[in-house]
């Protein structure tokens, strides 16, 4: 018999087609190029469409998925409501209310949660909090940059890392944002992989955590320490031992947890604040969300404390609004310009709507799921001598696949591209025209690996499915993963 919470789990409900190209324009307001969808595809760089894609394949939650139905019902019902259709609701409120339901599900008693438009802009937060309550200038030390975000480390220095901003329109990238200009913050990163692409040790990592920070604060400045939940490949970085054990000797190291993949269960999170960590979480990768929207997680007591600290620099007001703020948008953040942002809001009501009924799902059931998920692809790639899964130890819903013949980035590049085409190329079945998202290439060595991706949409679907009393050998998901690896043996020459 399915569980009881599985009632939860509701068919699929009719989306009205007249407000989707109004939904789709609202969902992409508020981002940087990004999000921008290309005039011609109507697609985001990441290969992403403005609304729901059934039809297509989405195993690439590492990277960017479609919004999926639930998202869009979700979001569409609020942006009727804000607009008049049906009963009304004050931005004010449903801010205050989208940040409740984060720190509901994330936060313990005392946290709070401030939005942002993507887990990259999220640096730009902690970087704001960091400087307010250090004394001293600041080194930030960032683990794994290549495993996480392309523009992070220029984040981390307070620079813009793109030539757009997602509320400020055009800026220089690479230079300073405002306010940040006589800022004293130098940026480190510590990889996580070693020249031959393989894990490095825990020890090893933790131990040139510590050197680094030792040497920071011997030459007189503060640290924001971050910490890797999980990386684009599932790897982690500096341990939650070390970074509690380098927080608590000197009182002048942050902590800031990057867990923007989201593969962690809430308890990891409520424990990271509870140690007094900061926690950056986004809702477009694990949990299939649109691109883009992130949250920094306060530890209780640090935004009362904000409140008497000097304001943020002017230059964020590019990248952040009023309402993403809770309470201490009064002093702290009185430079900010926008009362709030609109896209932000609605992609943040897309992915609760997959989050919350995802964690109301039995952990045990949740588990199952992804095993089931995990086996399988390690019996597909196992049985094709053209493929093998990279040796990552990678997390159990993440598996890089490393493929024979197209092993460089520039092969792998090409691969990606082929499989999510919209058609199938010469001689091949018509059904493998259908096209199939994996997680975008990441080096690893001279190497590159395409990335299978679990997601919270994936396995709400299976959970429906089995609520129904069938098997979950018999879900669609299965039939997916096999035209998926068909497609990729053909395109390979097997």
């Amino acid at each position: 018999m399915a569980p009881a919470s599985t009632a939860r789990l509701r068919a699929r409900p009719a989306v009205p087609a007249r407000s989707d190209a109004a939904l789709a324009l609202f969902l992409a307001d508020g981002g940087d190029e990004r999000i921008r969808p290309d005039p011609l595809t109507g697609r985001t760089k990441y290969g992403t469409p403005a609304g729901p894609a059934p039809e297509e394949i989405w195993f690439s939650s590492s990277t960017a998925s479609a919004i999926d139905w639930r998202g869009f019902a979700a979001a569409g019902d609020v942006l009727g409501r804000l607009i008049g259709d049906g009963e009304l609701i004050h931005p004010m409120a449903w801010f205050d209310r989208l940040r409740q339901r984060i720190v509901g599900l994330f936060g313990i008693p005392g946290a709070e949660a401030v939005l942002s438009a993507s887990g990259t802009e999220t640096e730009f937060i902690a970087l704001s909090i960091a400087l307010a309550t250090s004394e001293r200038p600041l080194t930030s030390i960032v683990i794994a940059p290549t495993e996480t975000g392309s523009g992070v480390m220029k984040a981390a220095a307070g620079r813009h890392f793109l030539a757009s901003s997602s509320l400020g329109g055009a800026v220089e990238a690479s230079a300073y944002l405002d306010g940040l200009q006589a800022a004293d913050v130098q940026v480190e990163a510590i990889a996580i992989l070693d020249l031959s692409g393989l894990p490095r040790d825990s020890k090893e990592i933790d131990a040139e955590a510590a050197a680094c920070v030792a040497r920071a604060l011997a030459a007189g400045r503060d640290v924001l320490l971050h910490v890797l939940d999980a990386s684009k490949t599932g790897l982690s970085g500096v341990t939650r031992r070390a970074a509690r054990a380098l927080a608590g000797a000197s009182g002048r190291v942050h902590v800031v947890v990057d867990a923007c993949q989201l593969r962690c269960p809430p308890e990891r999170v409520h424990a990271d604040l509870q140690a007094g960590f900061m926690v950056m979480i986004t809702g477009s990768k694990f949990a299939g969300g649109p691109p883009f929207e992130g949250a920094l997680l306060l530890p209780p007591g640090l935004a009362e404390d904000l409140n008497e600290r000097s304001r943020v620099p002017a230059g964020l007001a590019a990248y952040s609004a009023l309402l993403d703020w809770p309470a201490l948008r009064r002093n702290f953040t009185a430079a900010l310009d926008l009362p709030f942002n609109l896209g932000l809001g609605l992609r943040w009501e897309a992915a609760l709507a997959t989050i919350e009924p995802f964690f109301a799902l039995p952990a045990s059931l949740r588990a199952h799921i992804c095993s089931w998920f995990a086996a399988e692809v390690h019996r597909y790639v196992a049985a094709r001598p053209h493929l093998r899964m990279a040796a990552l130890g990678a997390d159990a819903t993440i598996f890089p696949v490393l493929t024979q013949g197209a092993a460089g980035p520039a092969e792998a590049a090409a691969l990606y591209a082929a499989l999510a085409a919209p058609k199938a190329p010469a001689d091949m079945p018509p059904e493998l025209a259908r096209p199939c998202h994996v997680g975008r290439p990441v080096a690893i060595g001279d190497e590159a690996a395409l990335r299978i991706c679990a997601s919270m949409p994936l396995v709400l679907d299976i959970a429906a499915h089995m609520a129904e009393g069938r098997t979950i050998e018999s879900a669609p998901v299965a039939d997916d993963l096999d035209l998926l690896f068909r497609k990729w043996d053909r395109l390979a020459g097997c």
